[in-house]
């Protein structure tokens, strides 16, 4: 019954679609018909042989419609003519690659450890797939009626949808506009979520290529096992599973157009939380079947008054990825494809508008590449080692015994804690704890848990950046809090002038704050930029602010993000992507798509200044009043550490490393609450101990090491920053010294000459002065040449000299006349000028200041400019043409959107 219902509708389709090819009709004849019809009864009462007026204004409207939309061409192929020429050669190419197995990816994405056993296999397309011909007709038919009319009849791309794309784009509106079903699906598999001129043309380019290779049953097939649902469910047998419980061939009519209905926006339309906006899109779907004959009346009628009992039934999808290691694998190996996608990653924003942008568009992208992992297709290699993994969780698990409180609602501890482990010497993460290990505990707080870093951040944003800048470990900077907007300190109170040694192993507040508002100013760069760099994906806009380098920060860090900060600090300043992946297979061509041997690196601090931070970081052992002097390592003496505490211990943190191992260990409720610091505190230092104790017994017990633009001059370590910033300065002095010794020389001179004539013999009596005597002496002292530099100032001579010249004025113009004005403008000059001068000699010291600043970032601009090039060159060597395509991606979040273009 059902086949013949299958085979009728298809033969009526194809009916459709040729009988008014066969009869020489087109579309819409019949309207067409019935308007000449019109035409002929309509009197007119224009005379004969000439034209109405409305016809002259039609036709003049017309043809100013003819020409805007000429101009509008022109006008858009100047704009975009050279994006759309690459956009084409960009979707010609990724075409050349597309593949069934792209779609269908029946071989399970297997994880494998460090030894090459495997450790967890993901097939979940395999179990849910449904090929067009064991599809219930009805579920595609549903799918073209709302979203792609006529899809049988355009060939990837329909010709009114891309008008609309450029009406949109001419009018200012963007490149929205109706995309095929041919199109959607090349968006799911192959682009990301971009919204743009060229994407839209290397989408359209892809689906004709795809259109040329796959019939138009294969592609329903591929689209509706590959669209996103919601609730982490990719495909429709899997949604039918996951809100029904059952499959879609056993689900009603209404459910069918409720199901398809959820693609146009998962979260709006889903049938669980939003079941009213189901229905009513449900029942849109279905007056649409009906009127392009899909179904009847009856079946219309039926459909719309029933109804459905949907829920969430999470189990029926079977990807629960269970081990902490392994779900930091995938979310790894989501983030490397997506990259590999194009998905253009970004860490800081301009306004919430455009961070509140890319983070759903970051989801939509995620998503996808995350869901086409667990469907398969891939061989992931990883560093995971189960032997030493479990080994670090048992030290976690144990020291944190002490907090026996279980929560019974989720049946896990009240208090948790997270470690990540870093090789320094690989950048791959060793260990990833994301709890306390019981049954059922299962969310890897390791990289998934954003908590305020407290001070644990400072070697990061304030004392790796100062040092950048040229100051040293003894250079010293004010406890004072110059008012209340500055941080407090914990001991409540100020410490006088503290080094940068001592200010970070006491854990000064306000000296990290002072060091980060200066960081800002002098680098001209925002607080968190090397966090930024670094790939901390918590930032936010308001963490532009210095009260994140005492690790206030909006939303906060991950103890994965803190160990790989700290790494690349031993790494000297240079980041690495932490991950525990060391390559990436793909099944069906057995091609390698990554490897971490492969990985770049990026400079982010200078080698000397993440030499500096890391030694810097051992005083807070090994002075008496750092924070963690009651920590010892059994088999290192070279090891740097940083405690980290928040308002009311709310969370608490030790980061450390030795030259082998990194790590950063967090412990706190997962509900932030306050916690003892004496206890919960040292329990993160008890954790970093004991782990760093396993992890480098055998190790050589070696020192960081040393970058040549380091020097330990009289027991100081002094860096090529610094030096460069110091001989700088002192080039500059010298060179305005002499300036200023060559100039004074000569001004003395002149002034001699000068003295000479107000020295000469005068006759006592002022009656004897002639007026032409006097008027000559103004005009010697109009020539007298002022000094004014570090040295010399003389001013005083200048007006010694002018008082004897005005009490001479005075005797012969007593009640004022001409020589008293001449005086007046004279001295009144001179005044000025040295005012002038000496306003100009603190502007030169701001000056040379502001050189030193202007050539360190000029240093800076060229080591970026030098590491760019690297990569370019590291990227031509390394790159080969790749056919591998980008996969497909889930979440478990029901509120994505996936809204058409």
């Amino acid at each position: 019954m059902a086949e013949r219902r299958k085979d009728r509708r298809k033969n009526e389709k194809k009916q459709k679609l040729v009988l008014p090819l066969l009869s020489g009709e087109k579309k819409r004849q019949k309207p067409k018909k019935e308007s000449t019809k019109r035409n002929k009864n309509f009197k007119s009462n224009r005379p004969s042989g000439g034209l109405s007026r409305v016809t002259k204004v039609s036709i003049a409207a017309l043809t100013l419609m003819v020409i805007a939309v000429v101009a509008g061409s022109i006008f858009f192929l100047r704009q975009y003519g050279q994006v759309i020429t690459a956009a084409v050669d960009a979707g010609q190419q990724q075409a050349k690659a597309i593949q069934e197995s792209d779609f269908k990816q029946f071989r399970p994405t297997t994880i494998l450890d460090v030894n090459g056993g495997v450790i967890k296999e993901l097939k979940t397309q395999e179990r849910d797939y449904l090929s067009y011909k064991d599809m219930d007709p009805l579920v595609s038919e549903a799918l073209i009626s709302i979203e792609d009319k006529r899809f049988y009849e355009h060939h990837g791309v329909d010709t009114q949808g891309l008008l609309t794309v450029a009406l949109n784009a001419a009018l200012g509106r963007g490149v929205r506009g109706a995309s095929t079903i041919t199109q959607q699906l090349v968006k799911n598999i192959y682009l990301t979520p971009e919204v743009s001129i060229s994407r839209k043309v290397e989408e359209m380019v892809m689906a004709q290529s795809l259109e040329q290779k796959f019939s138009k049953e294969q592609i329903l097939e591929y689209y509706l096992n590959n669209v996103y649902f919601g609730h982490g469910a990719y495909g429709i047998n899997a949604a039918s599973r996951v809100y029904f419980n059952k499959s879609i061939n056993d689900t009603s009519l209404l459910e069918k157009a409720v199901l398809v209905g959820i693609t146009n926006n998962p979260g709006l339309h889903d049938p669980v939380s939003n079941k009213d906006n189901a229905i009513k899109r449900g029942k849109t779907i279905l007056g649409e079947m009906l009127s392009q004959g899909y179904i009847t009346n009856d079946d219309y009628n039926k459909a719309i008054k029933d109804d459905f009992t949907a829920s969430i039934h999470s189990d029926a999808l079977n990807n629960d990825l269970g081990d902490n290691e392994v779900a930091l694998a995938v979310d790894s190996a989501t983030k490397i494809l997506m990259e590999q996608q194009d998905f253009r990653f970004q860490y800081q924003f301009d306004s919430k508008e455009e961070e509140d942008r890319y983070n759903q568009e970051y989801l939509d992208a995620y998503n996808k590449v995350y869901q086409r992992i667990l469907s398969g297709g891939y061989e992931i290699q990883t560093k995971i080692d189960p032997t030493i993994h479990q080994q670090l969780q048992d030290i976690l698990t144990g020291v944190m015994q002490s907090w026996p409180d279980m929560d019974p609602e989720k049946n896990i501890y009240v208090k948790q804690a997270a470690m990540t482990v870093i090789d320094n010497s690989t950048g791959s993460v060793v260990a990833s704890i994301g709890g306390r290990g019981e049954e059922g505990n299962t969310y890897n707080r390791a990289f998934l848990s954003y908590r305020q870093p407290g001070s644990a951040i400072k070697p990061l944003v304030s004392f790796a950046p100062a040092y950048e800048r040229g100051l040293l470990e003894t250079s010293t900077v004010s406890d004072d809090r110059p008012n209340n907007n500055y941080p407090n300190n914990i001991y409540m109170g100020s410490r006088g002038n503290l080094t940068l040694r001592n200010a970070l192993a006491m854990s000064s507040n306000v000296v990290a704050y002072k060091l980060a508002m200066d960081n800002q100013t002098e680098l001209q760069e925002p607080v968190y930029q090397p966090l930024a760099q670094m790939q901390f994906t918590g930032l936010d806009v308001a963490d532009d602010n210095p009260i994140i380098a005492v690790g206030g920060m909006t939303y906060g860090a991950t103890t994965q993000e803190m160990a790989s900060g700290i790494s690349t600090l031993v790494n000297q300043g240079n980041y690495r992507m932490p991950t525990n992946i060391q390559s990436i297979k793909r099944k069906d061509n057995d091609q390698e798509v990554f490897n971490l041997n492969d990985a770049p690196q990026r400079k982010v601090y200078s080698e000397d200044a993440a030499y500096l931070t890391i030694d810097t970081m051992k005083a807070v052992h090994q002075e008496e009043n750092g924070t963690a002097t009651d920590t010892n390592l059994a088999h290192n003496q070279y090891w740097a550490i940083k405690t980290g505490t928040t308002d009311e211990a709310k969370d608490l943190w030790t980061v450390g490393a030795t030259p082998h191992y990194t790590v950063a260990v967090w412990a706190g409720d997962d509900t932030p609450q306050p916690q003892d610091n004496a206890s919960v505190g040292k329990a993160t230092r008890q954790i970093f101990q004991e782990a760093m104790d396993l992890l480098n017994n055998g190790k050589e017990d070696v020192d960081f090491q040393m970058p040549a633009s380091v020097t330990n001059q009289n027991g100081q370590l002094v860096t090529r920053s610094s030096q460069a910033k110091q001989v700088l300065a002192t080039r500059q002095n010298a060179l305005q010294a002499t300036t200023q010794n060559i100039d004074a020389l000569a001004k003395t001179k002149a002034n001699e000459l000068i003295a000479e004539k107000l020295n000469s013999p005068m006759v006592s009596e002022a009656s004897s002065f002639s007026t032409q005597l006097l008027a000559d002496r103004i005009q010697t002292l109009s020539q007298f040449e002022l000094i004014v530099t570090d040295t010399q100032d003389n001013w005083k001579t200048f007006d010694q000299y002018a008082q004897q010249v005005w009490a001479l004025i005075q005797n012969v113009e007593p009640a004022g006349g001409t020589l008293s004005s001449q005086y007046t403008s004279v001295y009144r000059s001179k005044e000025a000028q040295y005012a002038q001068e000496k306003a100009a000699l603190t502007s030169d010291v701001d000056r040379v200041e502001g050189d030193i600043t202007t050539t360190e970032e000029q240093g800076k601009e060229l080591d970026k400019q030098i590491e760019d090039l690297k990569k370019e060159l590291n990227i031509r060597d390394t790159t080969r043409p790749s056919s591998s395509s980008t996969p497909s991606g889930s979440s478990s979040s029901s509120s994505e959107s996936q809204e058409r273009d």
